[in-house]
């Protein structure tokens, strides 16, 4: 269990409370040029002061004070290259650039049985994680406090593992309504509606707090940390319980009118086809709903599959041991796979057609189907959206698993904190942090 430490915590509350603040600060001249100089660095890439110089305007002493304390801080740091010009008989000039390894985030996800929460630095690296067991008939508002009360425990972690907190985000499971920062609804979560989850954090931490649904949050994660770097357009999808996803357009995450962009498990691929648990019918999620496909690979009867709505695996976890069949060429299993990846094929390619995405990204439970799942994919596309638009879309497998959320939390904040000022980006004095040696 983490250590209670006042101290260590009010530090941290300290530290990201001067960092990232809601709405546009009033600053100085010197906080606007430091955001400047970060903006420049984190957009641009590592820059010689000459460089700096010219992407920022500002004159070379005063840009000098603003690195000198910048680097006092470690929130950039000095690297030494030889010059392309020379054949490297000059001078190696030095580079600054951001030092993203020392600032973090303090991340919390939650469901009906559990709260996980993490530390994570900008640079894209897992610091700490815990899991903590939900009580059961837990009202909303003391889930909510418990939520807190967990995520004041990880903040006092934060100097242990050498972090200098930024921010805190919440991955939430249902819908959420961004502007507002509160929940709207979580099905999967007794009493979970309209729940000010943004405000509780920013009170019990002192940080600034963000809130997304927990697969935008992925999508974030892994085009910005894992399969979909590089990419401006990203389609993610994801398979667990249910089916969920997100969309990624040059680096911002698509929330639609009320933060629910990117529900692919509920569009339609039959007209009358398995029931689905929202009370429709031909549902993405309902065809490839795990206890679906395990009950047609062990040869569940008509009535049977009509039963099924999509919902958590067994124990022993037939699915699983389908797609290690399939794996393993059973023609049963196989088929199985194959009229999966048919329905998926179905709705990727209205998405497609719609969206034109350049990369489509599948995480969760289709990792484990690997790479047959996507040859089918590949196969099949080309039938279900304009060919030059399938032909061109880059499929693959997600990277970060479970962590890609909490990652999505680091770059959401980290694209927040080193945007251009006039854009929002605010960087002032942080306190000086210790760091862990090594």
């Amino acid at each position: 269990m983490p250590k209670q430490s006042g101290n260590k915590s009010n530090g941290a509350r300290h530290s990201a409370a001067s960092w990232l603040q809601q709405g546009p600060p009033a600053r100085s001249k010197r906080a606007y040029n430091r955001s400047l100089v970060c903006a420049a660095l984190f957009h641009e890439g590592p820059r010689s002061r000459i460089d700096l110089q010219h992407a920022t305007g500002l004159p070379l002493s005063r840009l000098s004070d603003i690195c000198g304390g910048l680097l006092d801080e470690g929130v950039i740091r000095e690297s030494m290259v030889t010059p392309a010009i020379g054949g490297g008989r000059g001078r190696p000039r030095s580079l600054l650039e951001l030092d993203l390894r020392h600032l973090g985030v303090a991340c919390v996800r939650y469901d009906q049985d559990q709260v996980t929460t993490a530390l994570v630095d900008l640079a894209g690296a897992v610091h700490w994680k815990r899991r903590w067991n939900a009580a059961e008939a837990e009202d909303a508002a003391t889930r909510l406090r418990s939520i807190t009360r967990s995520l004041q425990q990880t903040i006092a972690v934060a100097p242990e593992v050498g972090l200098s907190l930024v921010g805190v985000g919440a991955a939430d499971p249902g819908t959420v309504d961004v502007a507002t920062g509160r929940s709207i609804r979580a099905v999967n979560v007794p009493g979970w509606s309209d729940m000010p989850v943004v405000e509780a954090l920013n009170e019990a931490t002192g940080l600034a707090a963000v809130i997304e649904r927990g697969d935008g949050w992925q999508a974030l994660g892994e085009v910005a940390y894992g399969a979909g770097r590089g990419a401006q357009h990203v389609l993610f999808v994801t398979l667990l319980e249910g089916i969920g996803g997100g969309i990624v357009e040059g680096g911002r995450l698509l929330s639609g009118r009320d933060g629910s962009a990117g529900e692919i498990g509920h569009t339609r691929v039959s007209v009358d086809g398995p029931r689905c648990g929202c009370g429709g019918r031909g549902c993405l999620e309902a065809h490839l709903a795990p206890s679906r496909l395990a009950a047609l690979w062990r040869g569940a009867s008509s009535s049977e599959l009509d039963s099924i709505a999509p919902r958590g695996e067994t124990a022993g976890d037939d699915f699983a041991q389908m797609l290690a069949a399939a794996h393993q060429g059973e023609s049963r299993a196989r088929d199985v796979l194959s009229q999966a990846a048919r329905a998926l094929a179905i709705a990727l390619g209205n998405a497609i057609s719609l969206l034109n995405p350049e990369r489509v990204i599948l995480g969760g439970r289709f990792v484990e189907a690997g790479d047959s799942l996507v040859a089918m994919l590949r196969e099949a596309l080309p039938q279900c959206a304009l060919p030059e638009l399938a032909s061109n879309v880059v499929v693959r497998l997600a990277e970060l698993g479970e962590d890609s959320a909490f990652l999505g939390i680091a770059a959401r904040v980290r694209s927040r904190l080193f945007a251009y000022p006039s854009m929002g980006g605010t960087v002032v004095n942080p306190p000086r942090m210790k760091r862990k040696s090594g």
